[in-house]
């Protein structure tokens, strides 16, 4: 059986997640240094829109450059 959102149920629910966006994208103190590594952290900005609705936000996030880093493991060389 397939279910569906109620139209009432759907406007609540964008409403929650545009209250939730719309807090995220209010500037806050920014952190300094990573807790982890101490490095400097910078700030990335993340585009966020709701489908179906004109509604976007840009919200910034903390980043820190040494510890986002993929990780890669090293492989053993044969000689």
């Amino acid at each position: 059986m397939k279910s569906s959102v109620n139209s009432a149920g759907r406007i609540e629910l964008v409403q929650k997640l545009a209250n939730f966006l719309d807090s995220q994208s209010i500037p806050r103190p920014e952190k300094t240094n990573c807790e982890r590594c101490g490095s400097k952290m910078e700030q990335r900005e993340l585009h966020f829109w709701l489908s179906g609705t004109q509604m976007t936000w840009n919200i910034p996030l903390p980043v820190c450059p040494i510890c986002a880093q993929p990780k890669v493991p090293k492989v053993a060389r044969s000689n």
